[in-house]
């Protein structure tokens, strides 16, 4: 498609203006018509030169690819479904975007649906997305219904599950170790002398990526032969308040607690201004680490110690395998994208 940032539109000045189809464009342009189509299928392959006079041109000429022509020939389309959890959480939002641009340069349209974590609305919108006609989707996680992987096997739609990496899982996957990426966390504080553990994160009935986490904290501390308090961990949804409310309960629980562990930075960052209101030293009496690496992260005070994700790498990686799935060609089972820890000012030594 035209990127109208770089190609601007120019007003009509002669007869043929709005009335080119791809043999003006190419007439104008001085090149074949195949040449003008590679430029919109499949730009890679054509001189940057060449493609920006196409592009030009092209816009000059109003000219716009017949999508549903060329959809109806292929018998495909062109477009991806994808059904993630909330659009509140940045990471899900700069995930989709990566997606939408990596699809976009081979002509894909994306269609996102919200689930909410719910299995009833997650079904429902699956269903709304095959019914619109896509070519595949893009699923959050791995725990859903089996009927909507029945649904979908049925229909012959390519899928693609995401934020999980389940290599010996019987679906196709783009994602990470949740159960690592906790678990390295809680290794860093065990090494800063913590004992006691806090977990503030999404109930895990909705959410397997969080059991995947509470696993992997488990089997870092029984690695030293510790165990997590029950009265430790906190279920709360999203929000900066459910991470403040979150804090409170715990402590209230589990007063000996000096290290919490928090299901994404939301949760962390509430965390940390509750501990601030309640005059605790962060990280002098409390560490607490969160999961993503929102961009908010960096900016508070103190910044916060997290677990990152590369949502973007994720999105390109998702794009890039579903287009290999439906050109026919081998496609990954399973792609690893490999989060870290990285230490910033809400984490230090266990108080003496």
């Amino acid at each position: 498609m035209s990127d109208l940032s770089e190609h601007k539109v120019r007003p009509r000045s002669s007869s043929r203006q709005g009335s080119g189809g791809i043999r003006a464009v190419a007439r104008e342009a001085g090149v074949s018509t195949a040449t003008v189509s590679r430029v919109f299928n499949r730009p890679e392959s054509v001189t940057a030169e060449t493609r920006s006079k196409v592009m030009e041109t092209a816009d000059r000429l109003f000219y716009v690819p017949d999508n549903a022509a060329r959809a109806l020939s292929s018998q495909r389309s062109l477009r991806i479904g994808a059904l993630i959890p909330t659009i509140d959480d940045s990471i899900f939002a700069q995930f989709v975007t990566a997606l939408q641009r990596e699809l976009g340069k081979s002509g894909y349209a994306l269609i996102l649906g919200i689930d909410e974590f719910d299995a009833e609305l997650e079904f429902k919108e699956i269903r709304s997305l095959i019914e619109s006609g896509v070519d595949a989707v893009v699923l959050c996680g791995a725990n859903r219904k089996a009927v909507v992987y029945d649904l979908l096997q049925a229909r012959r739609i390519p899928y693609l599950l995401t934020n999980v990496y389940q290599p010996s899982g019987p679906h196709p996957c783009v994602g990470y170790d949740n159960h690592e990426g906790a678990g390295s966390a809680t290794r860093y504080l065990l090494e800063q002398g913590h004992r006691h553990f806090g977990i503030i994160d999404f109930p895990v009935e909705s959410n397997d990526r969080a059991a995947l986490r509470v696993a992997g904290i488990s089997a870092a501390l029984a690695e030293r032969g510790l165990e997590l308090n029950s009265k430790a961990r906190v279920h709360r949804a999203y929000s900066f308040e459910d991470g403040r409310i979150g804090l409170r309960t715990l402590l209230d629980n589990a007063p000996e607690t000096t290290a919490i562990q928090c299901g994404n930075d939301v949760l962390a960052i509430g965390a940390l201004f509750e501990a601030q209101a309640l005059g605790l030293k962060v990280p002098e009496q409390l560490s607490i680490v969160g999961f993503d690496d929102l961009d908010l992260a960096s900016q508070i005070t103190p910044k916060l110690t997290t677990v990152k994700v590369p949502t973007d790498i994720m999105g390109r990686r998702t794009a890039e395998t579903l287009l290999l799935t439906l050109s026919g060609e081998p496609a990954p089972h399973a792609t690893r994208i490999d989060t870290n820890l990285v230490i910033r000012g809400t984490t230090g030594p266990a108080p003496a």
